[in-house]
Formats: C-alpha cells, sequence, structure tokens
C-alpha cells in the first residue's frame, strides 16, 4: 500500500510539473491571445501538448470566456459550453450567482447537465423573470410538484414550457399524461413538443401508444420521428410499440422510417427482415440527407444492402450520399483499404466532397488528411476553421487541434474548448 501510494503522488507529481512547464497556460488564463498563439506553437514543437496537457489548456480558455463575456455574447458562450457543462461547473457556479438573465442560464445549463442544486432554485419556479422562471420550472421533478409543473406546461413563454416538460420527463410522473398529450399536440413551438414527447415515453403504456398514433396525421416530420423513438422507449416498445414502429418502417417514408428500420434492426429478433427493407428503400430513394442517415445504419452483412451501399459510393451526383457510403464501407475490415483510397482521392479533388472526404478520414483515424487539416485550418472563412479543428481533434492529434484554442474567433476557440475537453474528460 505504501508503494502504491508513492507511485501516486509521484504521477500525480510530475502531471503537476508538466502542466507548469507549459508555455500557453498563462497567456490561456489571461486571454492574451497574440502571446497564447506563439506559445501554443512552442509547446507543440517543444513536445509538452500531450492529451492531458491540451485539456487543462481547454479549460483554461473555456473558463476565460466564460468569465470575461457580458450581456447576450455571455449567454452565447454558455451555449456553446452546454456539452461540456460537467468540466465548467466551477466557472457556471460563479456566473449564476447573480441575478440577471447570464446568471439564469448558466444555471439552466448547470440544471440539465444534472449538476445543479434543485432545491436551491425551485423558489423560482413562481419568478416574473421568465429567464428565471424557467429556472425554477426545470426543478420541478417531484411527484408533489406536480400541479405547479403541470401548469408551467402552459406558460406563456416558450423556454418556461420546455423547461417543464423537460422537468416531465424526469419526474415520470404518469398523472402528467394529459398535459404532455395535448402539449405533444398543440404546443406553438416544435422543440417543446418533440421534448413533450420524450416525458410521454418516460411513462408511457399500451394506451399513449394508441395516442401517439393518433397525433401522427398531422405531426410534422421531426414530430414523427420524436413519435418513432418514444414507441422505442423500454415499455412503451412493449405495450405495443412495437406494432407500431413496424407500421412505420413498412408504410412511411423518410427519416422516421428509418429510425424505425434502426430499432428493428437492434430489436434483432423476428422483424429484422422489416427493418432490413426499411434501410435499403431508404438507401435508394429520398432526400440526400436521408440516404446518408440510411447507410450509416446499413447491416453490410445483408448482400443486397451491401450491394446497394456500394453502388452509392459511387454515385458522384450526391456527395454527401457517397462520402457516408465510403465511410461505411471502411468502418468494414473487408473494404476498408479501398474506401479509403477513394475518399484520399475525394479529399483532394475540389469538388464539393472534398470537405466531406476530409472529416469523414479523420473520423476513421486515416492521418493522411493531417496536411490538408492544417491548410483548412488556415482558411480565413471561421467555420472551415472550426471544421479543421473538430477533425484534428476526431484524428487524436491534440497538438495541433490546441493551436485553435487562439483563434481570432471567439466561437472557434470556445467550442475547440469544449470539444477538446469532451475528447480527454
Amino acid at each position: 500500500m505504501r508503494i502504491q501510494a508513492l507511485l501516486s503522488v509521484v504521477v500525480l507529481s510530475l502531471s503537476t510539473v508538466a502542466c507548469a512547464g507549459l508555455s500557453a497556460s498563462s497567456p490561456a488564463r489571461r486571454g492574451d491571445l497574440p502571446a497564447l498563439r506563439s506559445a501554443l506553437q512552442d509547446d507543440f514543437r517543444a513536445g509538452r501538448l500531450s492529451e492531458h496537457a491540451v485539456s487543462d489548456l481547454a479549460h483554461e480558455v473555456a473558463s476565460h470566456e466564460l468569465r470575461v463575456a457580458t450581456g447576450k455574447l455571455a449567454i452565447t458562450r454558455i451555449s456553446q459550453l452546454r456539452m461540456c457543462a460537467s468540466s465548467v461547473a466551477d466557472d457556471l457556479e460563479k456566473r449564476a450567482e447573480g441575478t440577471d438573465d447570464v446568471a439564469a442560464a448558466a444555471a439552466m445549463a448547470l440544471l440539465d447537465a444534472h449538476l445543479g442544486d434543485p432545491d436551491d432554485l425551485r423558489e423560482h419556479a413562481s419568478d416574473e423573470s421568465p429567464a428565471w422562471r424557467a429556472v425554477g420550472t426545470r426543478t420541478l421533478t417531484r411527484v408533489k410538484d406536480g400541479e405547479l409543473r403541470r401548469a408551467r406546461m402552459l406558460d406563456p413563454d416558450q423556454n418556461v414550457r420546455l423547461a417543464a416538460v423537460r422537468a416531465a420527463e424526469d419526474a415520470a410522473d404518469p398523472a402528467d399524461r394529459a398535459v404532455l398529450l395535448d402539449t405533444a399536440r398543440r404546443d406553438p413551438d416544435q422543440l417543446v413538443r418533440v421534448q413533450a414527447l420524450r416525458a410521454l415515453a418516460a411513462t408511457g403504456n399500451a394506451d399513449v401508444v394508441l395516442q401517439l398514433k393518433d397525433l401522427w396525421p398531422q405531426a410534422s416530420e421531426p414530430v414523427r420521428q420524436a413519435i418513432v423513438a418514444a414507441w422505442g422507449w423500454p415499455g412503451v416498445f412493449e405495450q405495443g410499440g412495437l406494432r407500431e414502429i413496424v407500421w412505420a418502417a413498412e408504410s412511411q417514408a423518410g427519416t422516421s422510417s428509418i429510425i424505425a428500420g434502426g430499432i428493428l434492426l437492434r430489436d434483432g429478433a423476428e422483424h429484422r427482415g422489416v427493418g432490413i427493407a426499411a434501410i435499403a428503400n431508404a438507401i435508394q430513394t429520398g432526400l440526400a440527407r436521408d440516404r446518408a442517415f440510411a447507410i450509416n445504419m446499413a447491416p453490410l452483412d445483408d448482400p443486397h444492402v451491401l450491394e446497394l451501399v456500394q453502388a452509392a459510393s459511387k454515385d458522384t451526383t450526391e456527395p454527401n450520399v457517397q462520402v457516408a457510403a465510403l465511410e461505411r464501407l471502411a468502418r468494414d475490415p473487408a473494404h476498408r483499404a479501398s474506401a479509403l483510397q477513394t475518399l484520399g482521392q475525394l479529399a483532394v479533388s475540389k469538388s464539393a466532397a472534398e470537405p466531406l472526404a476530409r472529416a469523414a478520414m479523420a473520423r476513421l483515424g486515416d492521418r493522411r488528411v493531417t496536411t490538408l487539416l492544417v491548410q483548412d485550418g488556415k482558411s480565413v472563412n471561421a467555420a472551415d476553421r472550426l471544421q479543421a479543428a473538430e477533425s484534428l481533434v476526431d484524428l487524436g492529434d491534440w497538438g495541433r487541434a490546441a493551436q485553435f484554442l487562439a483563434d481570432q474567433d471567439v466561437a472557434v476557440r470556445t467550442k475547440t474548448a469544449c470539444r477538446l475537453m469532451i475528447a480527454v474528460p
């Protein structure tokens, strides 16, 4: 035990020394971008940008941007960091100490990540400020909160209503079903309707399955997708959801049918053939994004589906479809080499497929794309630079991805920081 304790101390000490030895740490903390750019290059050349060192730098950058942003820009920063809220929880807690809308946004980000203290925030459920009323409403997850939670599903403010249906999902209270169903049918905001369906699924039974079917004819495509997903929830699936998923896979088209097919493939029982048929049909027809979505789910162990994916990999008229097919083939050892070869050619083709192929190669771990991504990182277009940064993260090229922590665009460096913290918790 003594030896293990000593080793732990040594490892911790070495880690601390490594972080302290980074030239970029101090300018990252200060937000000095020119100095940070220079220091990151020095650290990269010296081989000091290990994955954990880069994660620490990403935290420093994200923390700085959260501290210095004000007003609507601060709310934007919080939104950009929601996916990595656990990594910047201390900074969000500090921003949540105020009384303005920025503090409310920080408090909500913590609650959505299940990090905030509901007991400290529940009193805001009746606040005059819509932003804070939404925060308080998000805490109404207890059975005894049911009456107020259902009342907030009818609030004039859409963010309050969204918080109410999210709270309902956590509460899983059967008493919410009637109001949730009405919200799913009538709420003017599509996101609220979709979230209400998720909450319904959490309390679903055979009656809910049929009630969701009644919503189908007038539902938008995103709502139909949520209905299919709700039918696939444990408990709902066994009480009639499977029957309706088979119906959607066999008789419907578009994304909702593809989702249904994917659920049947996952279930792997007697209806797997129905799922394969839905996926195969979607690969051949429909919008390019739906075809690409279906290809991502394609079971290559089925000879017919494999033939369709191979055909799609040669479809030069639809870059999204072609690259999706090549990426799917590259994930199969039997077809990896030839698919990667074609992706490499597309990555320098100066066609619409070029950026898609580069991103796919990064996701596949093909380091031949590194030089191309570095070139993309010099683009005048912030979106291109962000895509290059994300692809370098996908490659696990921490040192090169870290260079974007000093990007001239605050959104690029903030989103890159978040991606790095997620990749290296």
